[in-house]
């Protein structure tokens, strides 16, 4: 039993240690978007309908995007065809209304409105940039065009000191073009994830949205005896 638990435990820590991380590679000669758990996940090939699935670093297997797109159409038609069928087979049962009232579904908004923004902020205060470099040469047809944003470059600058030695960006005068290769690595604590997924929680009004959810027959919550 205590080995049970200690096994338990040391997984749990390495969940909550490891990071949820989002890598962008674009180039001229490849396009990557990788989104998995550590160096563990699916690697795709922007633009080839392609990619990779890795663990730990290590390429398991390749995939097509295309392919599973008509394998899951496949299972799509059998499963709407054996649904078809069982609705023409059984006469269908008279569905019992529940009533969910307006006035309490709208007092609920504001309360579930401030805690998802608050979510939404604190999971962007907690990512990491683990990796952000980039050197991009391009232009656009117009030369105004090009130097407005030639200026968002220097004015993105001097509001971040911090990318100067990681983006460059060098304006193309002669007509439209790009080129170059960007890299960016994000990444998220499970265990901030976590944490700030439980303060979601405790900040919404859950028992309202389940009682919302499930609403009111007859006038009467389910689980309310009638008087």
């Amino acid at each position: 039993m205590l080995i049970f638990l200690s096994i338990i435990v040391v997984l749990a820590v390495l969940f909550l240690t490891a990071r949820l991380r989002i890598r962008l590679n674009l180039a001229s000669d490849r396009k990557l978007l990788f989104v998995g758990l550590g160096r563990s996940g699916p690697e795709f090939h922007l633009g080839e309908r392609k990619g990779e699935l890795r663990l730990f670093g290590f390429r398991l297997f390749s995939f097509a995007a295309g392919k599973e797109k008509k394998k899951e159409k496949r299972i799509g038609e059998k499963i709407s065809e054996a649904i078809a069928k069982e609705k023409t087979s059984k006469p269908a049962k008279p569905k019992k209304k529940r009533r969910r009232p307006l006035k309490e579904m709208l007092r609920a908004v504001p309360q579930c409105s401030k805690a998802l923004w608050l979510y939404f902020m604190d999971l962007l205060k907690a990512f990491i940039i683990e990796e952000a470099e980039g050197e991009i040469e391009g232009g656009f047809d117009a030369p105004d065009l090009t130097g407005q944003a030639f200026g968002f470059y220097q004015a993105a600058l001097g509001a971040v000191p911090a990318l100067a030695g990681r983006f460059r960006y060098t304006p193309d005068w002669t007509g439209a073009s790009f080129s170059g290769a960007v890299r960016l690595t994000v990444a998220l604590p499970m265990y901030r994830l976590v944490g700030r997924t439980l303060m979601l929680l405790w900040r919404l009004p859950v028992i309202k949205i389940v009682k919302l959810a499930i609403g009111k027959r007859g006038g009467v919550q389910d689980g309310e005896q009638r008087s």
